[in-house]
């Protein structure tokens, strides 16, 4: 049932390309209303492209949130339902107790902003009408989850000899048969779209002289690579030994040059301020640490799965990810990613 697991990564790239190359942006319909009288046609047209632009800006940073919360908690809370209840139409308990998790209400929001905002857009295009497909059925299947976890909280289900928990899971049977075309193809558009967006920021960036922004950026795409790569061959820590890091090597050793490319860099905080960096903010040094602990995390890794030294299971499910592990990894490039964003929000 896992759409992409890599997705959340790539798409917090994107967030961080979309944040290093403009602020925040408004709610702003595309309208020629609030046009001066005064205004020329030329005039009226570039006021009217700028605030397309924002539009747009805005409306893909809420898609980007959207998907981040699809292929993370959402995914889980499905997941956490099908652990406890046959996946088949029919209402069949795998235990006499269930139960499920529950989403988040920043889900239901930017769900809700990005229904706005493509309601203020004059013409959609692929990815919106995707995404409009999509919104009621995740909607209503996340709502019915939310319901199931409430009622499974209190054990309601032994009130009512689970006449609402079969109700409810023929709502969930239909909506998650619909959710898994819909949903995959929003992920796929939306990737496109992130790797098109990618690659506009990197080439501005290089244009512009940004070149630590460059390499920061790089950085994360090389990481994510690695991602993508682990994730491809079908890898997770329970089976870690079993991963080709032969075939990851080249992806690692670009990732260790980036490492010091970026290490480098940051060395030099005269060159970091006049690029526009906050070299006085605890972030400036978080971010750096972050970048050094993601280099050893992955070496860890590798010297893990050449001395075939499994993950116990205990530290499969534990909070804190043990070393040499690829969520250990994960969790490194998570932390590269949120520190620079608030860094350059510093």
């Amino acid at each position: 049932m896992k759409q992409n697991g890599l997705l959340i990564g790539c798409m917090a790239t994107a967030a961080v390309l979309m944040a290093g190359c403009g602020g925040k942006t408004s709610d702003t319909a595309v309208t020629t209303e609030a046009v001066n009288e005064g205004t020329t046609a030329s005039e009226e047209e570039t006021v009217d492209e700028a605030a397309l632009e924002e539009l747009e800006g805005e409306l893909y940073n809420a898609y980007i949130e959207v998907n981040n919360d699809m292929v993370d908690r959402f995914d889980e809370v499905i997941a956490s339902y099908f652990k406890y209840v046959d996946f088949q139409e029919e209402f069949t308990l795998l235990d006499e107790d269930y139960w499920c998790l529950s989403m988040t209400s920043s889900f239901y929001d930017q769900m809700e902003k990005a229904n706005e905002l493509v309601g203020q857009k004059t013409e959609t295009d692929e990815l919106d009408q995707s995404f409009l497909a999509l919104y009621p059925v995740m909607k209503e299947l996340a709502e019915t989850l939310d319901e199931v976890y409430d009622y499974t909280d209190l054990e309601s289900y032994k009130d009512d000899a689970y006449a609402k928990g079969k109700e409810m899971h023929a709502v969930i049977w239909k909506d998650y048969g619909e959710y898994e075309t819909l949903s995959q193809d929003f992920l796929d558009k939306l990737s496109a779209k992130a790797d098109q967006q990618n690659a506009n920021n990197l080439e501005k960036m290089k244009e512009e002289g940004l070149e630590a922004t460059y390499a920061f950026n790089v950085l994360i795409n090389t990481a994510q690579e690695i991602q993508s790569a682990i994730y491809d061959q079908e890898i997770d820590d329970s089976q870690i030994i079993n991963l080709d890091i032969e075939a990851l090597q080249p992806l690692y050793d670009q990732y260790v040059e980036n490492v010091q490319t970026c290490l480098d860099y940051l060395a030099d905080e005269d060159a970091m301020y006049q690029e526009g960096y906050p070299t006085n903010s605890a972030y400036y040094h978080t971010f750096e640490s972050a970048i050094r602990e993601s280099k050893t995390d992955l070496t860890d890794l590798f010297e893990r799965v050449r001395n075939q030294e499994a993950v116990d299971d205990f530290h499969l499910d534990y909070a804190f990810p043990d070393d040499g592990t690829i969520r250990k990894f994960e969790d490194s490039i998570s932390a590269i990613i949120d520190d620079y964003n608030k860094l350059i929000s510093y």
